[in-house]
């Protein structure tokens, strides 16, 4: 833990960032690099949030919560200098792969035409449909992350260089191929089912790409605007580091190597200690209140906790309009992720998968219909009998992540909603810690025999122990009324709150989506230009 006294540095600051998350550590570095005397506050005893990684067993370490970052974003790498700092990425050919009930994989590559051939054992028509497929996605991935790379346009009042950017972005679109830009019009209010339907017929294809519009979100396959997430998902791709799909170390390293940078800027850095309040004068924010009492001034405070706790656990309720009281109470955040990590005491043979296929992520449904299925459960406030599942060994590429001879498992699984219609999650967790592990028993005969120990993290552990509301992994789900400038609320979107002084930087606001750095990113710019 680390944790500054009051009497070797001054309790003032130009900023006072809150929760040391990626988003967070991102927003202090670049602060820092700018010149503003930035402290940053995380009530956990270590960084990272969502990127952390913890001991389950003694030897055997894992990816706490997420396994994978969004990918990292290439800006926030080279502003930072990130490599400097220990930030280094695997060479990985493989995106992600699925296994199928019959014992055979499916792999999406990052060569296009490498996917091609492998599909031609699947479908002919996929195998000759995936290459335009693939550019489509990556031109439209690429005018998105355009709008990505800096603050939506304040809607209140608009500065000239907002309408140089839109601009910029409207001639991008006119410049897409005609058959593009109704597809960027058609695809984001989509049910992802239905996009991923008319492009492929491959129903193990089908169901790898349409994970990628529920990942997270309280939607089925067939919910409208599902298909938003995958366009996202291609936008971030467009704005990685070259070769930054996977970073070694995993998410954690990429949270250590903001640390290091933030530090090497001069941002000071306290962990354990929790801000109570933040406090508020004359309609400003002008520090925060910690949990043991102690005030910090600064002159602008930017959270990087979610919206929901934000305005209604931070701030109190008499500084905060009606009406957008009403409405952030309104912002849906409704977990329906679980996390189950396993130490394993050797490595699992999974039909059809290679050791390459392992150590990258493997998804396990076989078609939309599951999807559906394990989202009915969700609907109905159960969690999945049959839930759709993501998982990694990242001790392949990291062996002192376990002992010798030794692996771990890191598994997300959907559906696991928030709220229980009968029973509680402390009574349900290991049942549904159950249903995973028979899950991934039926792919790897053995496999839970194999298991030395077990770490089952529901929805209401992500807020107990992360204060993700509503165990809501993005801070926030992802919809069509809950993106860009309507991330959280229109009229927020651009980082600014009603309370001036208070920034948002967390994935709650603009563009939100994975563990990027680019909200962190883009709020520091704002808080920059404010503080200048």
């Amino acid at each position: 833990m680390t944790q500054m006294t009051q009497s070797s540095q001054p309790t003032r600051y130009d900023a006072i960032v809150v929760g040391g998350g990626v988003n967070g550590l991102t927003c202090a570095a670049l602060l820092g690099k700018a010149g503003v005397r930035t402290v940053l506050i995380e009530q956990r005893d270590e960084i990272g949030g969502c990127a952390a990684e913890s001991e389950i067993a003694p030897g055997f370490r894992v990816p706490t919560l997420a396994h994978a970052t969004g990918p990292v974003r290439r800006d926030v790498v080279e502003h930072l200098q990130l490599y400097l700092h220990g930030l280094t990425f695997l060479d990985t050919a493989i995106e992600v792969s699925s296994l199928s009930p019959d014992g055979r994989a499916l792999i999406l590559w990052n060569d296009a035409q490498r996917t091609a051939a492998g599909l031609a054992g699947w479908s002919a028509k996929d195998a000759a449909a995936w290459p335009a497929f693939h550019q489509s996605l990556g031109r439209l991935g690429a005018l998105l992350g355009s709008l990505f790379q800096s603050a939506p346009p304040s809607i209140d009042a608009p500065h000239a260089r907002d309408v140089f950017s839109l601009m910029h972005t409207l001639s991008a679109f006119r410049g897409l191929p005609k058959a593009d830009r109704w597809r960027l019009l058609r695809w984001g209010p989509m049910a992802v089912a239905d996009l991923v339907g008319e492009s492929v017929e491959n129903e193990l294809l089908r169901a790898t790409l349409a994970a990628d519009g529920i990942f997270g979100a309280m939607l089925g396959p067939w919910s409208a605007g599902s298909g938003l997430q995958l366009l996202l998902a291609a936008a971030n791709r467009s704005l990685a580091w070259p070769g930054g799909q996977v970073v070694a170390g995993g998410p954690a390293a990429f949270a250590r190597s903001l640390r290091r940078a933030a530090e090497r800027h001069g941002v000071e850095i306290r962990t354990g200690t929790a801000v109570e309040r933040i406090e508020v004068k004359d309609d400003r924010a002008v520090g925060v209140t910690l949990a043991n009492n102690e005030h910090i001034e600064g002159r602008a405070v930017v959270s990087g906790v979610d919206p929901k706790r934000t305005f209604l656990s931070l701030c109190e309720a008499d500084h905060l309009p009606p009406e957008f009281s009403w409405r952030i109470k309104n912002y849906r955040s409704r977990g329906t992720l679980a996390k189950v990590n396993f130490a394993l005491s050797g490595l699992p043979a999974f039909t059809g998968a290679t050791r390459e296929m392992l150590a990258g992520r493997v998804r396990l449904a076989p078609d939309l219909d599951y999807l559906e299925r394990a989202f009915d459960h969700a609907k109905y406030g159960r969690h999945s009998s049959q839930p759709w599942i993501e998982f990694t060994i990242p001790s392949i590429h990291d062996p002192a992540l376990a002992p010798a001879g030794a692996h771990v498992v890191s598994a997300y699984a959907q559906f696991a909603p928030y709220q229980l219609r009968d029973g509680h999650w402390d009574a349900e967790r290991e049942v549904f810690g159950d249903v995973v592990t028979a899950a991934l028993e039926l792919h790897a005969p053995g496999f839970s025999s194999m298991v030395v120990a077990r770490q089952v993290l529901t929805p209401l552990d992500l807020e107990r122990g992360w204060g993700l509301t509503g165990g809501q992994i993005c801070h926030g789900e992802l919809a069509l009324d809950q993106f860009f400038a309507m991330r959280p609320l229109l009229g927020c979107g651009d980082h600014c709150t009603p309370i001036r002084g208070l920034f948002l930087c967390s994935s709650g606001s603009h563009p939100g989506t994975g563990l990027t750095g680019g909200s962190g990113a883009n709020a520091a710019a704002v808080v920059a230009r404010e503080l200048a």
